[in-house]
């Protein structure tokens, strides 16, 4: 299993970004660099920023929300974040909330795991690329080609053509519907608070029968976990709740962890955390107990966690977000030997 680091905050400049980028550039355990969607400054910027300023690291996105882009302009915005960084890119892309769809759009998808396939087989087409299987070495980023689906979303033709290392097209995961998708259409799944268990027994085998179905091997599987090391003062609930209260009260979120046995009601925010923690969406303790949460990750078939350090970021800041991961990156490194 890879490890990768999210960037634990949404940057309001971009040198907010510089120190977890100079970690992932120094750190060999570290695999990739992840941004999600900000409404502040573009994601595909910020790692042509980064990379300017020495530090060109693997880049992703998990993940951006399809109403706020045509595919063509995803296209490009990939393929620079590809070209600039001279590495392959994994760009994650979903719907998003139903209330985000409206304000962006006007109203809903009333398909949006139609909306989220077609989304990534238009900006396949826009890249001109075929689908590998992972890890191929080849420049291709995906999928069959033509742009199917119900109509949400018209490629426009492949842009003019430009030399980039590869992209890989993921799709935002939380559901079975949504799962089976990303095997048929997408280069990986990416989850996002999924307990390693319900990733094991609901996601994998949803995406494995995608691909079995559209006759391709299956996409790798990518899962966002948000961490943070038990120390004296620190009051894990608040700590959850930073990191992931905004997504509790989405309803695809609480059905998804709820098909995964979390109860989080929206109306106790308190609760809603102490849930999370206990059915493992929220990984808190020392850094060898989170080492071996990681660890179960890689157990339940994972591929890839993106570890998430927001919570600890919101509240303490760089530095001892820095701590965290170092702390938790060593304990790793023990566990293996």
């Amino acid at each position: 299993m890879k490890l990768s680091l999210l960037i634990p905050t949404v940057p309001a400049t971009v040198e907010q970004a510089v120190p977890f980028a100079r970690y992932v550039a120094h750190d060999s355990q570290l695999s990739r660099l992840w941004q999600g969607q900000s409404y502040g400054l573009e994601p595909a910027a910020t790692f042509a920023y980064l990379a300017g300023a020495g530090y060109p690291v693997p880049a992703g996105t998990c993940v951006l929300v399809t109403p706020l882009r045509h595919p063509a302009q995803a296209a490009l915005e990939a393929r620079t974040v590809a070209a600039v960084t001279g590495q392959p890119a994994v760009m994650g892309y979903g719907p998003g909330s139903r209330a985000a769809q409206t304000a962006r759009l006007g109203a809903a998808y009333d398909r949006p795991v139609d909306a989220a396939a077609e989304f990534i087989r238009a900006t396949r087409s826009c890249l001109a690329q075929r689908w590998d299987p992972p890890d191929s070495g080849s420049g291709g980023s995906g999928g069959s080609g033509g742009s199917g689906g119900p109509g949400y979303f018209h490629p426009g033709g492949a842009l003019p053509p430009v030399a980039h290392p590869r992209v890989r097209l993921g799709l935002g995961v939380l559901r079975p519907a949504m799962a089976r998708a990303a095997g048929e259409v997408a280069d990986a799944a990416i989850t996002w608070l999924a307990p390693a268990g319900y990733i094991r027994d609901t996601v994998l085998p949803e995406v494995a029968r995608g691909a079995e179905a559209a006759g391709r091997p299956r996409p790798s599987v990518i899962a966002a976990v948000p961490v943070a090391v038990a120390r004296p003062g620190r009051n894990p609930v608040e700590l959850a709740h930073l990191s992931a209260g905004g997504h509790l009260v989405l309803p695809h979120y609480a059905d998804m962890l709820a098909r995964a046995g979390v109860d989080v009601p929206a109306n106790d925010p308190a609760a809603a955390a102490r849930a999370l923690i206990s059915g493992g969406g929220f990984l808190y303790g020392s850094p060898s107990a989170i080492a071996a949460g990681l660890a179960g990750y890689a157990a339940a078939g994972v591929d890839e966690v993106i570890i998430n350090l927001t919570g600890v970021h919101s509240w303490y800041g760089t530095d001892e977000t820095l701590l965290d991961l170092n702390d938790i990156l060593a304990a790793t490194v023990s566990a293996h030997g």
